[in-house]
């Protein structure tokens, strides 16, 4: 099993590499829960739970048809800040809509608990 150590660089590793599924697939517990500070469109509450449901969320939160069609053009994090079962990454991103118009700037931090070499729960905090 992966220490927290090992699961924080690894899974930043591939959200800067572009693969967000690919992280989410690998990393994610199948009971992993999500919170957002706010309800998101189409209905999808602030606070969903399971893989099915984060994917939907994720696609939902950027505007995109699925979580393989996320446009962000440009990531920069920092981090991981690792304390006990938790990480922390700030992420800035710039976020193409599925019309294709011009980039929009969007931060964020995301905090994230593992258990069992897992990530078992996602925060996320932006204004």
């Amino acid at each position: 099993m992966q220490t927290i150590h090992e699961v924080a660089r690894d899974f930043t590793a591939l959200l800067r590499a572009g693969q967000f599924a690919a992280a989410g697939e690998q990393y994610w517990s199948s009971d992993v829960t999500s919170t957002e500070p706010a309800d998101l469109p189409d209905g999808i509450g602030g606070a969903v739970s399971g893989i099915a449901a984060l994917r939907s969320k994720c696609a939902a939160r950027f505007g995109a048809a699925s979580i393989e069609d996320i446009g962000i053009d440009e990531i920069s994090i920092d981090g991981p800040f690792v304390t006990g079962d938790q990480f922390a990454l700030f992420l800035d991103l710039v976020i193409t809509d599925p019309a294709g118009s011009l980039g929009q700037p969007f931060t964020e931090i995301a905090l994230y608990t593992v258990r069992g070499g897992q990530i078992a729960e996602e925060r996320y905090f932006y204004a």
